[in-house]
């Protein structure tokens, strides 16, 4: 497992090496678009996480109201 992972590492390096200078630019902006597909993916996790706290507070929320309002026997 790890001699392939080492071969196709190999393989990757040789064909960046034998990339025309002209090719960077290219190589550059999938770059820049992945990072941007990053950033979106991450705020849109972070709105999901902050609705499931908020979902977390509106529980607690009632459950201590249910709690407050039960009768004392």
């Amino acid at each position: 497992m790890l001699g392939m992972m080492a071969a196709r590492l190999d393989m990757m390096v040789f064909g960046v090496a034998g990339m025309p200078v002209g090719g960077m630019g290219v190589m550059g902006r999938l770059f820049v678009i992945a990072g941007f597909m990053m950033l979106g993916s991450f705020a849109m996790m972070l709105c999901r996480v902050l609705m499931v706290l908020g979902g977390l507070v509106m529980m607690l929320d009632a459950l201590m109201l249910a709690h407050i309002s039960l009768p004392v026997w």
